[in-house]
């Protein structure tokens, strides 16, 4: 048995090479004896590095609060929150929470495919781009699309667009004006999902509804000096691109030779049908490797993989054909 501390963590979907020394070093540094610095700084650094006016951007304790404010914010009692699944848990978890109905496309493995002739009817439509745990990466014309047809704002998740190659960036939408939200986080790029610090990008009257539901405080020091810190070096820490579309493929590659079916990721991550999810979790983490069960989001038959270092390749994929031959 593999201990804790010498698992490799492949169910989080973080940087593949962990965070910068530099970050940690400066969540090291933080005042504890005090109450956290206001934002502001930091959010007109982040303005200034995507383009926008300050008013445009909120700095959040990760993608899940700027989830919760964007909710409370923006439905009312009887409304409703569209979301395409399979998705994130939370968009669901939270609406239902407060009481609001969900309404669900499916756009289940392998694409995604939002419904020309069933536009969304609610006030909320939520929209993974990448999506998880699918890893669909979909064209600026379909999230405009989107927008055309949907009857309020467009809430777009794009925490994994740092790993696509050849991305488009989804704060152009908030650039252009659009009834759009954008949520980014610090925690996968650069490998912190410790410390709870993203931001969101819209409309300056909407951003102005979610700060005025935002608890005072809600960023820790630590995760503000860690963001500081961080913001130089996301185009430096965005060279791995090249890396997980490498180790991607070869993972697709590895699937495909065995009759597994794979989602077409273009995200840090694999989807993949192996059968029975749990059994494989389990498995795998026999071995020292930790994969996400994807049970939860509706779909027991596949793991989701995140795309390892390059150095650590043979070993996940030897690991993976040794526990497809056992429970085979």
């Amino acid at each position: 048995m593999t201990s804790a501390d010498d698992t490799l963590d492949l169910a989080s979907n973080l940087h593949p090479h962990g965070p910068h020394p530099a970050v940690v070093e400066a969540a090291r540094r933080a005042e504890l004896g005090r109450y956290p610095a206001d934002t502001s700084t930091l959010a007109a650094e982040v303005a200034l590095s995507v383009g926008v006016s300050r008013e445009q951007v909120l700095i959040t304790a990760g993608a899940t609060e700027a989830v919760h404010l964007a909710l409370r914010a923006l439905l009312g009692p009887g409304d409703a929150c569209t979301v395409f699944t399979p998705a994130f848990g939370e968009y669901e978890r939270v609406a239902q929470g407060a009481g609001f109905t969900v309404e669900r496309h499916e756009a289940l493995p392998p694409g995604f495919a939002p419904p020309p002739d069933d536009p969304p009817r609610a006030l909320l439509t939520v929209v993974a781009n990448p999506s998880s745990p699918a890893g669909v990466y979909v064209d600026e014309s379909v999230i405009r699309r989107v927008l055309r047809v949907a009857r309020g704002v467009v809430l777009v998740d794009a925490v994994y667009e740092p790993f696509v190659e050849d991305a488009w960036d989804a704060n152009k939408l908030v650039r252009d004006g659009l009834p759009v939200l954008v949520i980014h986080s610090f925690t996968k790029l650069h490998a912190i999902p410790g410390l709870r610090v993203g931001y969101v990008t819209g409309p300056a009257p909407l951003i102005g509804g979610l700060a005025a539901l935002q608890p005072k405080w809600s960023v820790s020091s630590p995760a503000i000096e860690a963001a500081h810190a961080a913001l130089p070096l996301d185009a430096e820490r965005r060279e791995v691109v090249g890396e997980v579309a490498e180790t991607r493929e070869a993972m697709h590659d590895f699937f495909a030779s065995r009759g597994i079916a794979v989602s077409p990721s273009r995200a840090n991550f694999v989807l993949a049908q192996t059968g029975d999810a749990p059994a494989m979790r389990a498995a795998l983490l026999r071995r020292g490797i930790e994969v996400r069960d994807c049970t939860s989001f509706g779909l027991p038959d596949w793991v989701r993989i995140a795309t390892p270092p390059a150095a650590e390749l043979r070993r996940v994929l030897d690991a993976l054909g040794g526990v497809l031959e056992e429970l085979a």
